[in-house]
């Protein structure tokens, strides 16, 4: 908010500096009014919208701030239109929209498609004729982001699911098929072979229902955006998603690959 406030600020003074006094006005009007302007017309206006549903509409960064144990930040937007428009009755022709959605995707959400991309509104808006000003917003922008994780971000888009189940969630059915085969003969071996196969489908898709939890799961651990400064539920939970996927994986290959491997017959 700082750095933006800061480009706003020098757009005023380019601005004001082109601006020429009416006819009607006199030098101490026309001053006045051009007072008025610096402090009600250019300046950013943001709103914060928290996860306990409250909200804050500022124009000074330092009313920004998390306490702790107090409600985590939802939403963070803001731009120069509302006090610029609200000051002069038209739109500026210099302008940006900053919004930033911290927003987290539900661990099982049946209102969505599974193979949906993940929804999240964040965005940024630029306008404006000179380049010295969209470069310096871009710029202002960029810069805090910490990373751009290329992996996560395809991750969260769409297709992504049924890619991973023909890569993982098949693969684990068909495994946990064959691990359980036995249990299946010894308890329905006696019956007849349609149970013996119902058996087998019924695992498969419970399988593929585990499958389907690990993605969300996933996809609610690793969220598309996410403000690094707040102690959230999905970071304190990303060593719990790679303790899972250390004892799945691990078994998996530890049972196909294992007997195959020279360590085995050092082992007792």
């Amino acid at each position: 908010m700082s750095d933006l406030d800061a480009i706003v600020k020098e757009q005023a003074e380019i601005e004001i500096a082109q601006a020429v006094k009416t006819d009607d006005q006199t030098d101490e009007q026309f001053a006045e009014r051009m007072n008025a302007a610096r402090r009600d017309a250019f300046k950013i206006l943001a709103t914060i919208n928290y996860a306990d549903g409250s909200s804050l509409h500022t124009s000074e960064p330092n009313d920004v701030k998390l306490d702790d144990g107090g409600p985590l930040i939802k939403s963070f937007f803001v731009s120069n239109f509302t006090p610029y428009k609200s000051f002069t009755g038209a739109e500026p022709e210099h302008m940006f929209q900053l919004l930033l959605d911290f927003s987290q995707p539900p661990l099982l959400d049946a209102s969505t498609l599974v193979s949906s991309p993940t929804l999240n509104t964040s965005n940024l808006t630029v306008r404006g004729r000179r380049t010295g000003w969209r470069t310096a917003i871009d710029d202002a922008v960029e810069k805090r982001i910490k990373k751009r994780r290329a992996i996560r971000q395809a991750f969260h888009s769409g297709f992504v699911y049924d890619f991973g189940l023909l890569l993982f969630g098949l693969p684990l059915a068909f495994y946990a098929c064959w691990y359980l085969s036995q249990t299946v003969q010894g308890v329905f071996g006696g019956t007849n072979v349609v149970v013996i196969s119902a058996a087998y489908v019924y695992i498969g898709f419970v399988s593929v229902w585990i499958y389907r939890i690990l993605f969300s799961y996933t996809k609610w651990a690793f969220p598309l955006v996410e403000l690094t400064d707040q102690a959230t539920g999905p970071a304190r939970h990303r060593a719990i998603w790679w303790t899972l996927m250390v004892l799945i994986f691990g078994r998996v290959l530890w049972a196909t690959l294992g007997p195959y491997l020279p360590i085995t017959h050092w082992l007792p």
